[in-house]
């Protein structure tokens, strides 16, 4: 239940956060913005419609394709932002948002990128989606392992290309910076606080250095069998993957016990296993 209510409070922040800056900046200043607001001001410029009743519509069928590739309880996360995306907007739409700030354009578009990024990287850190473009990106991620800051960024610049034949490059600048930050700001939600860093350790005290991290500190190890390359000994290295956090308490409490122990420490983008994935203590069946 408390998880459920977790999930429930990130996915409406995301959503809200989403609808304030398109309708506060996007919509105000003319900026051009791929995904779902994109492909709304591109029928805008065809249409008289509410780009509340655009994005409904364009969520709907996005929500389907989710429901296909990434299953039912993905789709389910969406059919909430499907819902909530559009009607929070309807609601900011009838509010005189576009005068909350000083008409600087390159602040309007930093914040714009900013809130936005923010917005869909909390919604897809809690295992959701925010029911639009993005969705997309999260098919390429699970079957391709494509980031989704990445491809959310390709799909927006294509979106702002077809923006460009009907508005002209006057606004291009601010709408590039708007949808790099937004690529930034998702990839850093998404893994914040749960980056994660693979340490190996060389030491002739490998053996000392593997209790304090598996009984003090707290971490799994992997010992893996090695050669020194200057004097052809044969010894062991110790292997740990651990959450950013913990890296400092481990090196220092080898270097304690090592002083010239050799140390590499390199960012992990994705972990799987015990520990990680599944509980610790949890056996395999």
């Amino acid at each position: 239940m408390r998880q459920r209510m977790k999930t429930l409070f990130f996915v409406l922040l995301g959503n809200t956060l989403l609808a304030f800056s398109i309708c506060t900046f996007v919509v105000p200043y003319d900026f051009m913005l791929g995904g779902v607001t994109g492909i709304g001001l591109i029928v805008q410029e065809f249409v008289p419609v509410r780009l509340s009743v655009v994005a409904g519509i364009a969520n709907v069928l996005l929500f389907a394709l989710g429901w296909v590739f990434l299953g039912k309880k993905f789709a389910m996360t969406s059919l909430l932002s499907t819902i909530l995306y559009p009607v929070i907007m309807a609601i900011f739409e009838e509010l005189p948002l576009g005068t909350l700030f000083a008409e600087d354009k390159l602040i309007c578009a930093f914040f714009c990128g900013v809130l936005s990024g923010l917005g869909i990287g909390l919604v897809i850190r809690a295992g959701g989606s925010t029911g639009g473009m993005d969705i997309p990106p999260c098919i390429l991620q699970k079957y391709f392992g494509i980031p989704v800051g990445t491809s959310l960024m390709v799909f927006d610049t294509a979106t702002v290309g077809i923006l460009v034949c009907f508005r002209g490059v006057d606004e291009l600048l601010y709408s590039l910076l708007i949808i790099v930050l937004m690529s930034i700001t998702i990839n850093r939600a998404v893994v914040a606080g749960e980056q994660k860093i693979e340490i190996i350790i060389i030491s002739p005290a490998y053996e000392q250095i593997k209790q304090e991290v598996l009984e003090k500190i707290n971490c799994g190890v992997t010992m893996l069998n090695i050669e020194t390359g200057y004097e052809g000994e044969r010894q062991k290295a110790i292997l740990s993957v651990v959450y950013a956090k913990k890296y400092p308490e481990i090196r220092d409490a080898a270097l304690c016990i090592d002083s010239k122990a050799f140390i590499v420490a390199n960012e992990v983008m994705n972990v799987n296993g015990r520990g990680y994935t599944f509980a610790r203590n949890e056996k395999e069946r």
